[in-house]
């Protein structure tokens, strides 16, 4: 059976530039299998009815050759520009509308047009030109109405899947026709780079070699139910996802399929989609049960579920539409709306959120508290009370629950390690000690002091314990047998605060204790204490009088965090003694004034922790990067103290909703380069099909008339990883002498009564990291004269004039 039908070529093109988004995700470090792998949050920023979408269940993805993201749903077609949605809806009543409501499925072709395939038995293209949609006729048997797949047939056709079997779209002769012996109901369909074609039907796998006709079937041992799914890897690796027996892969063209299991049983599962999730690792959708990563060097499985305590989980484990981006970003459809995941560049920073719904998750919502102890493992403190011991590999391995295991219900401030594996736990209500395991605590008498006394920091030097209060001052002890430290008190006087907050072994004899109000060096030979006080006017003194941490660098360098005074960094001293600063704000990078607390990682890089997020030094030239929640940093509001370097060289920092863990390496610059689109044209007043203006090459002017001579222009840099960090700019040439330079929330140029002539509207725009496109969009203008001002009438009421003037 053949089907007539004609339609107009579009002037777009398929963009899928997977091999600069591996290059990208290949800047990955090497670490240790499996590290914090059962913990590290894998979220998402969610979208919903509320924010745009026609639906709340998107259905199915594709991205355009501009860069636009398209989403079917159940109950219409968006297009994503990063700031808003731009929908249609099915409405018989208008020609060129949406044939259908329910997209079941979309496909971007190589000439650029993006195919809609419904739920109803409608195949349509969007003439992008005309803002229009051009239906297809398919011919489907009566009852026989999805359209579930769409793939390009390397000669400019297509080949569609429905479940009235498999059809052929002949460009050249313009005609639909039905494939027979292609296996019924079609779910699925991939052309590989070989050009083979594989279908996936209600029955079973079939394969077509390039320049054959015959399909072959593709026996699956075990194999019960159709095939849902079908990706191929950049190495020609072949991933089959089923309705109902889960997840194999060939991996040679010889090879016969393997099932793909790991820790996590897929089998039972109906796989709705797949998707590339980095340069080793495949995404798996399943029906109501989340999504499966699989590490494709190791066999490896992790679950991606939804959690109803974590606003940026996984929207809903119902999930029906995968896609990665041409930025790298996945980007998730499903009952919950759609998500999107950022992958952080290079891998470097991973989030644990605490107290999530799911057994193995941080005991505490909020660390306050961070301990690296010999045996490689953390313990992590939180501010409702209670300690966490954690492999980073295994995962959680024992807790010290409040009220219960000997821990008062009193926030974990401190904690240290002693010679013999004894862990001391500063808590607001005295000293506990715990045994290396973790099995239970125990309170520590404090001879000399207050047993119930607040203890904001803990210092062991060399069998010495130093004691920080919240209001007691400083004071060193000894270990007297397993529940008592005689304490001595060191002079509140001398200091310039009782209120310790820091206190830190500095190079020689050196110890630095950090108060409330201000630094002081203590002379461990003679016990004299220099006070360092604060003077925010001085550039060469303290900025803050609150020292909240300290580090010292590989050079034996002070670093001092402060509130309200960024950071300083110990330079030397004035010739009357005085110690000399360099001092680090937020003109110099640093994302907010208010510095928590300072962590070096294991290549020596320095990183801040503040109350708007991190911020990383490089301690040779003191260059600061602030670091953004597309760089994997997804935590912002940290605790003063709360810091550790762990035995992998992982910085880690602890904050309002867990846990921040950064591992040493570089952090790569982001190099993605945004296409700059518009997305909304008036003439006028009249909204104008935006696809001529985005075409690209020689396009006719933009007329511009007495009775229309206004233009606004809505335009946007399609880097969807953080688009309210793009910038924009644009200029009239032959109007503007400068370019105007705008933020997110401006994206508009608007221009209204400009004088008769040609013009040419340039508009550009930058990726996250400010970086500007090499090339930006040229739009041709004209404005036309009305008829009084025509250059024959201007020379007739001149000539008029002066023959007035004559007689």
């Amino acid at each position: 059976m053949k089907q007539a039908f004609q339609f107009r070529a579009g002037s777009l093109g398929l963009f899928r530039c997977f091999a600069l988004v591996f290059a990208l995700l290949a800047f990955a470090p090497a670490q240790a299998a499996g590290r914090w792998g059962d913990l590290a949050a894998t979220a998402f920023h969610n979208y919903g009815r509320d924010q745009g979408l026609p639906h709340p269940v998107p259905t199915a993805l594709a991205q355009d050759r501009l860069g636009f993201l398209w989403i079917g749903t159940q109950g219409g077609l968006a297009r994503w520009d990063g700031y808003r949605f731009q929908t249609w809806r099915a409405n018989p009543s208008v020609a060129g509308s949406l044939p259908d409501d329910w997209v079941q499925t979309l496909h971007v072709d190589p000439a650029g047009r993006l195919w809609i395939g419904t739920t109803a038995g409608h195949l349509a293209y969007y003439d992008g030109v005309r803002d229009r949609f051009v239906a297809v006729p398919l011919g489907l048997a009566a009852g026989h109405i999805h359209v579930g797949a769409i793939v390009d047939d390397g000669n400019g056709g297509l080949w569609i899947g429905t479940d009235d079997g498999l059809r052929h779209l002949d460009p050249a002769a313009r005609t639909v026709s039905a494939i027979p012996n292609a296996g019924g109901a079609v779910l699925s369909l991939l052309r590989d780079h070989r050009g083979t074609l594989w279908a996936g039907t209600a029955t079973g796998l079939l394969r077509r070699a390039a320049g054959t006709t015959a399909f072959i079937a593709v026996p699956i041992a075990g194999m019960t139910a159709g095939i849902s799914a079908l990706l191929e890897e950049p190495n020609g690796r072949i991933w089959i996802g089923t309705t109902q027996n889960g997840l194999f892969a060939i991996d040679s063209p010889d090879a016969a399929p393997r099932p793909i299991g790991g820790t996590i049983a897929i089998a039972p599962h109906s796989i709705s989609a797949l998707t590339l999730a980095g340069s080793h690792e495949i995404w798996a959708g399943l029906r109501s049960s989340g999504i499966v990563a699989i590490d494709t060097r190791t066999g490896e499985t992790r679950e991606i579920r939804h959690d109803r305590t974590l606003p940026n989980s996984l929207a809903h484990d119902d999930v029906w539409a995968l896609l990665t981006d041409n930025a790298g970003s996945i980007w998730v459809g499903g009952t919950g709306g759609l998500g999107c995941h950022l992958p952080a560049p290079g891998g470097l920073i991973s989030t644990v959120f605490g107290a999530l719904d799911r057994p193995d998750s941080l005991i505490g919502a909020d660390v306050l508290s961070i301990l690296s102890t010999r045996d490689g493992r953390l313990w992590l403190g939180y501010v409702d009370g209670g300690v966490d011991i954690i492999d980073p590999v295994r995962g959680r391995v024992a807790a010290l629950r409040p009220g219960r295991n000997g821990l008062p219900r009193e926030p974990v401030f401190a904690m240290v390690e002693g010679a013999d594996g004894t862990v001391y736990i500063g808590t607001r209500r005295g000293l506990f000690a715990s045994d290396g395991a973790g099995r239970s605590a125990r309170p520590i008498l404090l001879g000399g002091a207050d047993p119930h006394m607040a203890i904001n920091a803990l210092l062991l030097d060399g069998g010495r314990l130093w004691i920080g209060g919240e209001r007691e001052g400083l004071w060193r002890g000894t270990v007297h047998g397993r529940g008592t430290i005689a304490l001595e008190q060191v002079d509140p006087a001398k200091l310039s605060n009782s209120n310790i907050t820091a206190i830190v072994r500095g190079t020689g004899r050196d110890l630095w204790v950090g108060t409330r109000n201000g630094l002081n060096r203590v002379d461990l030979a003679s016990g004299s204490i220099d006070k360092i006080m604060a003077d925010p006017a001085d550039r060469k003194a303290l900025g803050g009088r609150f020292v909240s941490g300290m580090l010292i660098d590989r050079k034996g360098r002070l670093w001092v965090a402060t509130f309200g005074g960024g950071l300083a960094l110990a330079t030397g001293r004035s010739a009357d003694g005085r110690p000399i600063f360099r001092r680090f704000g937020q003109a110099e990078g640093l994302p907010h004034s208010n510095v928590d607390s300072l962590a070096m990682d294991g290549a020596g890089t320095i990183w801040a922790a503040t109350d708007d997020g991190l911020a990383m030094i490089d301690p040779a030239n003191f260059a600061i990067r602030s670091i953004a929640p597309s760089d994997g940093s997804l935590l912002r509001d940290y605790f003063v103290g709360s810091r550790g370097t762990d035995a992998a060289g992982e910085a880690l920092f602890g904050a309002k909703g867990g846990l921040t863990i950064v591992r040493p390496g570089v952090l790569p610059r982001w190099s993605f380069k945004a296409p700059i689109v518009v997305t909304d044209l008036r003439v006028g007043g009249v909204v104008r099909p935006i696809g001529p203006v985005n075409a690209g090459g020689d396009m006719a002017p933009i007329l511009l008339t007495h009775d229309t001579n206004s233009l606004a222009v809505e335009f946007a840099a399609l880097d969807f990883t953080a688009p309210d960090h793009n910038r924009y700019a644009y200029k009239l040439d032959g109007f503007d002498r400068d370019w105007t330079e705008t933020d997110p929330s401006r994206r508009l140029a608007s221009y209204t009564n400009l004088p008769p002539g040609d013009y040419v509207l340039r508009l550009r725009g930058s990726n996250r990291d400010g970086v500007w496109t090499e090339r930006g969009l040229s739009i041709p203008i004209r404005v036309q004269p009305a008829w009084h001002q025509r250059d024959w009438v201007r020379i007739a009421v001149a000539a008029i004039l002066l023959w007035g003037a004559w007689r």
